[in-house]
């Protein structure tokens, strides 16, 4: 069931156009950051002010926009399924800026869904003057066991089936499932599991906002729910304004869809007494990245949702998002076409349509029937496609107010895969030769 919107907004829109003068130095142990531009300060601190107050709040990434809220407090996380009119069963992502502040989550009380965000402790930062000595004294001690226990006192919290992963891909596009720490509210999961997915973003104006409030934020995209994700500040105010009070204008996406989602921990990652690690999402690191980390673990064994197995209990009760409700629709129905091009225009003979939106890959020739007009979008390939499709979606639907969208899909392997994911789950028909 989806939240009722309750609250309404004056919703401010500020741009960081100052993003490039931001600096991390810590890498991804540590999230302090420096910002060489006066103006950083009032895009940081507005953000900063409204996540302290537990309110959730428009940021960019470099997959897609994020509707971010502090993920500690119960309260704060539930005006996220209320501005995008979500389903509270439907989990969310939790974003951090370091790996420092992934290893604090362990070390914090079990969540009180009444306590108030201004009391919470900064994470994140081996800096004595921010982070509280007893959390400083925890993780120095969480190493000190690791190594008496014959480990190497790395990241001891964090199994170590990901370590690589994190090496290689933090900050980054990918969502890694861990065990769910005791401070992370159930709303953040959906209500269920002992499982969150949390991810570690590269965009410097998201990285900076989460170190500026030490805090690690839950953000699914910033869209209504069901809607394509958002890659502009345009699109969020176009679902989300007057929702939320503040959206963080960075400028297009890069990646254009969502993280992968990749899960080397539960029940579900062991095959016959194997770890075999599974992609629950594809997004914008493929499944030929993963394969590199090698090994017969990530190498040999990994798995793919839905194309390699199945699972009934995955689809009742999801540990990601993006596995149980339709998304990515716009209004105007959507066709896609797996497997030649001459369905395409077959398929066109067909319609009663006025305006039909197109996006190919392949350069084809298109006749419009009698009376019918067509507007149509050549990508480059595979990638072109998962950094622009939803902005197309968007702009054949909202701006063009085409009747329908036929869209030409790829070979799902490397970007392909995480396209046609987002595809598939927004066709309202598909076609395959």
């Amino acid at each position: 069931m989806s939240p009722t919107l309750t609250d309404h907004f004056n919703t401010r829109l500020i741009e960081a156009i100052d993003a490039d003068h931001l600096q991390f130095p810590g890498g991804i142990e540590d999230s302090r950051f420096t910002a060489t531009a006066k103006a950083t300060d009032t895009w940081i601190s507005a953000s900063r002010h409204e996540l302290r107050l537990n309110r959730s709040i428009a940021i960019p990434t470099e997959t897609v926009y994020g509707l971010a809220a502090n993920a500690l407090d119960s309260n704060a996380v539930s005006t996220i399924f209320s501005a995008k009119g979500r389903p509270s069963d439907n989990p969310l992502i939790v974003h951090v800026s370091s790996v420092r502040m992934l290893r604090s989550l362990y070390h914090l009380p079990a969540s009180d869904p009444t306590a108030g965000s201004e009391d919470a402790p900064f994470l994140g930062t081996d800096d004595a003057s921010l982070e509280s000595t007893w959390l400083r004294q925890r993780l120095l001690d969480a190493e000190e066991e690791d190594r008496r226990n014959g480990g190497d006192g790395v990241w001891p919290e964090i199994p170590r089936i990901y370590h690589s992963a994190i090496r290689k891909f933090w900050p980054g596009a990918l969502t890694i499932v861990v065990p769910r720490p005791a401070c992370i509210p159930l709303a953040v999961i959906g209500g269920h599991g002992s499982t969150v997915a949390v991810r570690f973003p590269s965009h410097p104006v998201a990285r900076a906002i989460i170190a500026a409030c030490g805090l690690p934020l839950a953000a699914p995209s910033a869209n209504a729910s069901g809607r394509p994700s958002p890659t502009t500040a345009a699109h969020v105010s176009h679902d989300l304004g007057g929702r939320i009070p503040l959206i963080i204008d960075g400028g297009a996406c890069a990646v254009g869809v969502e993280s992968t989602v990749v899960d080397a921990h539960s029940a579900t990652a062991h095959v016959e007494g194997h770890l075999s690690p599974c992609v629950l999402r594809p997004g914008g690191v493929t499944v030929e990245a993963l394969r590199s980390l090698g090994g017969d673990t990530w190498g040999e064994r990994l798995r793919v949702y839905r194309r390699d197995f199945s699972s009934a209990e995955l689809e009742r009760a999801p540990t990601t998002p993006g596995m149980k409700y339709r998304h990515y629709s716009p209004t105007a129905p959507v066709y896609l076409f797996k497997g030649g091009n001459q369905a395409m225009q077959q398929c066109i003979n067909k319609m009663s349509c006025a305006k039909i939106g197109i996006v190919i890959v392949t350069p084809i020739t298109l006749r419009a029937p009698e009376s019918c007009t067509l507007t149509v979008h050549c990508v480059d390939d595979a990638r072109d496609l998962a950094k622009r499709i939803f902005a197309l979606l968007r702009a054949l639907d909202e701006t063009d107010h085409v009747d329908c969208i036929l869209v030409q899909g790829v070979d799902d392997k490397h970007e392909g895969l995480a396209v046609m994911n987002r595809l598939e789950k927004a066709a309202s028909h598909i076609v395959t030769l």
